[in-house]
């Protein structure tokens, strides 16, 4: 009796298992014959343009016996500095401070006593005409003298719409070469795409010039510091789904 009830059993479990699975079956078959048949790729498209803006952070170093001292002479320094960057154009809105700091110097040895302090100055300018970073540098550095530092240039892009609007035209360009190729070693028809996502995309980020400590006595022989901007990289990445025959 009790293998008879173990074997009705097992019988049952088999015909549940079959039933479930053909239910499976049967709704995954039309699932599966209204799939579209497609090709996804993707593709990346890149311009390089060259830039027409650039950022320069200048800024004041002055050390003295006092604080106050020191505060007055880099005052002075950098009231004539943003002086002299005005008058080769740059905007008032363009002029911003970024730091002031103002900490004592101590001595070498075991004392360690105060033996001055030291404040610094930090301002950001932007020019609009990149043509004439080299003239605002040379009159920042010729105004300020040697308490003025030079700590960097970067460059870049206004308004990098048209160039991604290129980069995008390319982008798809490739991606449609790619599907097209697929499509012929395959043996069928590349039809219109069913879907066209933009992946990431690389915005032009400013490029730094490097860090350069610049004083009066750095343009002693007259030549203007060179400026070279060069060209960014503007890149666009799309994933498309194309439709066969």
């Amino acid at each position: 009796m009790y293998y008879s009830e173990l074997l009705k059993c097992n019988n049952l479990l088999i015909i549940l298992f079959i039933s479930v699975l053909s239910m499976s079956n049967a709704y995954s078959e039309p699932f599966d014959a209204q799939r579209p048949r497609s090709i996804r790729v993707n593709g990346s498209g890149k311009v390089f343009v060259a830039p027409d803006k650039a950022e320069l952070t200048l800024s004041v170093e002055v050390q003295a016996r006092t604080a106050e001292s020191a505060r007055k002479q880099a005052a002075n320094a950098m009231d004539a500095l943003i002086k002299a960057v005005k008058n080769e154009g740059v905007a008032d809105r363009d002029i911003q401070s970024r730091s002031v700091s103002l900490y004592p110097n101590y001595s070498s040895d075991t004392a360690n006593k105060i033996i001055g302090y030291q404040l610094t100055n930090q301002v950001s300018v932007v020019i609009r005409d990149i043509d004439k970073a080299s003239d605002v540098i040379d009159s920042a550095v010729s105004a300020g003298g040697n308490f003025t530092r030079v700590q960097g240039i970067g460059f870049s892009i206004e308004n990098p719409d048209s160039a991604f609007a290129v980069a995008r035209e390319k982008a798809y360009a490739n991606a449609k070469i790619k599907a097209e190729q697929y499509a012929k070693l395959a043996g069928v028809t590349l039809d219109s795409p069913l879907q066209i996502s933009e992946g990431s995309y690389t915005a032009p980020a400013p490029m730094p010039y490097g860090e350069m400590m610049m004083a009066k006595t750095a343009m002693s022989d007259g030549a203007p510091t060179p400026v070279q901007a060069g060209e960014q990289e503007v890149k666009v990445d799309v994933d498309v789904i194309f439709g066969i025959q």
